[in-house]
């Protein structure tokens, strides 16, 4: 019987594959939870890393402790990609935000030649095309709606998401968790001296410590255990189940809808991103193959920061 059992049991990468998912699915919640609470985007941001630090710090090991100069940096590219995801999604729909910040790879493959000096293949040419496609679609039928500031800040937390994941590369050497757990208690206290960050109701105080824990502390650690079995490639490809789901859970709890230019641009840019993952990776063998993953640490996808 117990031998029957655990033949239906699923594998390990079975398993390692839905950990992802449920990971990713919690990650889709955030557009409804920057939408249903009324702080502004300062005391979101500030309330989300400090609960988040705080949900992680049993999981902390102080081991491969990152350098202050590496900190600082990254803690600045951070502070930035969240606080803009947070305003974007605030200023337009929570579905440009998350498409836009979707960019974050491809903006990893145009800077990888100045920054990284590496070489740009042609087949990275084709996929920034498919991306820019889709952000032109998506800007150009959004254009006199009202939403052109948060679309711009959505394609900044997207330009600082993927500065920060290229600075990963040169903190490989630290601690993941260690080092996220750094970032987001920095982060919190830097905001923490902001004029009013504070002023939030108990309402949204409860809703933001939900929030750290289902759309970080949580899924963080699901997809770390996921990774254990799961490629880097195949993680950032089932993450994407993130921008998919985003939109539709704001449509449902929320009532906000898309425009059609929005769903054409976004479903472009969606594409973009599963043929650099898997079609266009297997042509351009290389340290850029994987923009979902952490540069130079083969093995570990980027889970998402918005």
């Amino acid at each position: 019987m117990v031998a029957r059992l655990s033949a239906l049991s699923p594998g390990p990468l079975a398993t390692g594959r839905l950990t992802i998912l449920l990971a990713a699915v919690l990650w889709s919640t955030n557009g409804v939870f920057i939408k249903e609470i009324d702080a502004d985007a300062t005391s979101i941001t500030f309330f989300r890393c400090f609960f988040a630090a705080v949900f992680l710090v049993p999981l902390v090991r102080l081991r491969n402790t990152p350098r202050p100069f590496d900190v600082m940096v990254g803690v600045g590219l951070f502070a930035a990609l969240l606080w803009l995801f947070v305003s974007s999604t605030k200023e337009t729909s929570a579905a440009n935000a998350i498409f836009l910040q979707y960019t974050a790879p491809f903006y990893v493959i145009a800077l990888a030649p100045l920054l990284l000096r590496e070489r740009l293949r042609g087949v990275d040419l084709a996929a920034l095309g498919v991306c820019l496609a889709g952000v032109a679609i998506l800007f150009g039928g959004n254009a006199g709606s009202g939403d052109l500031t948060g679309m711009v800040m959505g394609l900044g937390s997207g330009l600082f998401f993927g500065l920060y994941m290229m600075w990963l590369r040169r903190m490989k050497y630290a601690d993941s968790v260690l080092l996220t757990f750094v970032h987001c208690g920095a982060v919190a206290l830097i905001f923490a001296a902001v004029p009013g960050v504070w002023d939030v109701s108990g309402r949204d105080a409860a809703l933001l410590a939900l929030m750290a824990a289902l759309q970080f502390a949580i899924p963080y650690t699901l997809f770390a255990r996921g990774l254990r079995t799961v490629a880097s490639a195949e993680a950032s490809l089932i993450a994407l189940v993130e921008p998919v789901l985003n939109p539709i859970w704001v449509v449902i709890l929320v009532g906000e809808s898309p425009s059609v230019a929005t769903a054409i641009g976004g479903t472009v840019i969606i594409i973009g991103l599963i043929l650099r993952y898997t079609l266009f990776a297997r042509w351009s063998p290389g340290t850029i193959a994987e923009p979902g993953a952490v540069p130079g640490e083969p093995g570990k996808a980027m889970p998402p920061e918005g």
